[in-house]
C-alpha cells in the first residue's frame, strides 16, 4: 500500500508543479560524471525554441564489433564447433533516436533504440525498444534547495551510480531533493519506488543519498539501497527476489577543467543483506531419501565491491579518456536481473537458480548453477573523440569464477570497438 501512496502522491505532486509559476532553468546534471560516455549521451546540436519552451533532438548511428572467448569447464562455449549455437564475433548497427523538451514548469525525455545484428544471414531489421521515456516537473526551486519530481521509465543506472548493478529498467516514480551547503558540500537524495512484475503486484523501492565536492574538494560520497523482495509461494522464485542491496562509494573527483588533467578515483563495497545459505538442487538424487532434493551452502555468498581509476575526458576532437576497474562479486551479491558488471559470457544462459536466466525452467543444481554473478575480474574502456562527432570507443573485460564450489569453472574475455557518430 505505500507503493501505491508514493507513485499517487508523485504524480500530484508533478501536477500541482506543472500549474505553478515556478522556473526551470534546465535539466540538473550530477557533476559526479562518467567521462566516458556523458559527452555522447548529453550531446545536443538542434535545438528548436517554441511556445516558450526548448526542444532538443539528437541521435547516434553505431557500428560494433565484438569478440568474445568463453570456455565452461574446458570446453569452448561460442563460434563453429563449440558446445553452442553462439557466434564468437558479433557486428551490430544500431541508431539511437532522442528527444528532449524543457519548459518553465517541467521536462520530457525519450529515446528509441534500434539495435540489429548485421549480415545477409544472420542480419535483422525489427529490434525495437523503448530505452527511455519519462516526465517531469519542479516542485521547490530554491536558492540552495531544489525538489523534482519525475515519472516514467529509463534504466537504474541513469539515476543511481554502480560498476556492477543497476542495468535493470526503472519504470516507476523519482523524487530528487538536492541542498547546497556553503563550504560543506552539494547533497542530494533521489528516493524512488518502480514496477517489477505487475502480474504479481511485485514493485520494488530504490533510493541513493551522496554528498558532493565535500569541503569544496573532489571527494565524495554515496550511499544507495534497492529492495526486489517479495514473497512468492515457489520456493526457487522466492529465492531470486531475496535480495535486499545496499552499497558505499567513496571517491574523489579532479575539477580541472582541462581534459588532460582530469581524473577520478573511487572504491565500493556492496552486500545483499536477505541472502540465507545458498540452496542448490543436488545432481544425484538419494533413492532412500527422495524427498531430500537440494543441498545447502555453509555459507552466504553475498558480498561485492570494486576499484578503478578514470583518466581524461571528452569535450572536442582528439580528446581522449580511460577508465579502468577491478570487480569482485560473488553469486548471491547481485540478482541475474540486474548485474550491470563484466559478468561472465554465459551463452547458454543459465540462471543462479533456474535454467533460464529469465527465471523459468527447472531448478539448477550444484554443476550447473551459472547466473552473472560470481566472477573477479577487470574492465577497461577507452573513449577517443577522432572528430567533434565521431568517437571510437573500445572494451576489454575479462573474468574467471570468485569460488569454485559454485557451479561449472568459467573462463571469459570480450573485446569490442565501437564506431558511434553523434548528430
Amino acid at each position: 500500500m505505500n507503493r501505491y501512496l508514493f507513485l499517487f502522491l508523485s504524480v500530484l505532486l508533478i501536477h500541482t508543479t506543472f500549474a505553478e509559476e515556478d522556473q526551470f532553468e534546465g535539466k540538473q546534471e550530477d557533476t559526479d560524471m562518467d567521462a566516458l560516455r556523458k559527452w555522447i549521451r548529453e550531446k545536443r546540436l538542434v535545438t528548436v525554441k517554441e511556445l516558450g519552451g526548448d526542444l532538443s533532438i539528437s541521435g547516434e548511428t553505431r557500428v560494433e564489433f565484438q569478440n568474445f572467448n568463453e570456455i565452461k569447464n574446458g570446453i569452448k562455449q561460442r563460434g563453429e564447433g563449440s558446445a553452442t549455437d553462439k557466434a564468437n564475433h558479433a557486428f551490430d548497427v544500431e541508431v539511437n533516436l532522442m528527444m528532449d523538451y524543457h519548459s518553465e514548469r517541467g521536462w520530457s525525455s525519450i529515446k528509441i533504440e534500434f539495435d540489429n545484428d548485421m549480415g545477409v544471414i544472420s542480419g535483422t531489421t525489427y529490434k525495437l525498444q523503448l530505452e527511455r521515456a519519462y516526465l517531469g516537473g519542479r516542485m521547490i526551486d530554491g536558492e540552495t534547495f531544489n525538489l523534482d519530481g519525475e515519472l516514467g521509465r529509463r534504466y537504474l543506472g541513469n539515476v543511481f551510480e554502480s560498476k556492477i548493478q543497476y542495468s535493470a529498467l526503472f519504470d516507476g516514480g523519482l523524487l530528487k531533493f538536492n541542498k547546497a551547503f556553503e563550504s560543506i558540500g552539494n547533497f542530494y537524495f533521489n528516493i524512488g519506488a518502480f514496477v517489477v512484475n505487475d502480474f504479481f503486484d511485485h514493485f520494488g523501492e530504490v533510493a541513493e543519498l551522496g554528498m558532493l565536492k565535500i569541503a569544496d574538494t573532489g571527494v565524495f560520497v554515496k550511499y544507495s539501497v534497492i529492495n526486489w523482495k517479495r514473497h512468492y509461494s515457489d520456493p526457487v522464485t522466492n529465492r531470486r527476489f531475496n535480495f535486499l542491496n545496499s552499497q558505499l562509494l567513496l571517491g574523489y573527483q579532479s575539477s580541472d577543467v582541462n581534459w588532460y588533467r582530469y581524473y577520478k578515483f573511487y572504491i565500493a563495497g556492496e552486500t545483499n543483506h536477505l541472502a540465507k545459505r545458498l540452496v542448490l538442487a543436488k545432481t544425484v538424487i538419494d533413492p532412500f531419501h527422495p524427498e531430500d532434493k537440494f543441498i545447502k551452502y555453509n555459507q552466504r555468498y553475498n558480498l561485492a565491491w570494486y576499484v578503478g581509476v578514470s583518466l581524461g575526458r571528452i569535450l572536442k576532437a582528439n580528446d581522449w579518456a580511460i577508465d579502468l576497474s577491478y570487480q569482485y562479486v560473488m553469486p548471491q551479491a547481485v540478482p541475474d536481473y540486474d548485474s550491470g558488471g563484466i559478468k561472465r559470457g554465459n551463452a547458454e544462459n543459465f540462471g543462479l537458480y533456474t535454467e533460464n536466466i529469465k527465471g523459468t525452467g527447472d531448478p539448477t543444481t550444484i554443476e550447473n548453477a551459472v547466473g552473472n554473478e560470481n566472477y573477479k575480474g577487470f574492465n577497461l574502456e577507452v573513449l577517443y573523440a577522432i572528430t567533434n562527432n565521431l568517437t571510437l570507443f573500445q572494451s576489454f573485460q575479462i573474468s574467471k569464477n570468485q569460488t569454485k564450489k559454485v557451479g561449472p569453472r568459467m573462463e571469459y574475455k570480450m573485446y569490442e570497438m565501437e564506431f558511434i557518430y553523434a548528430f
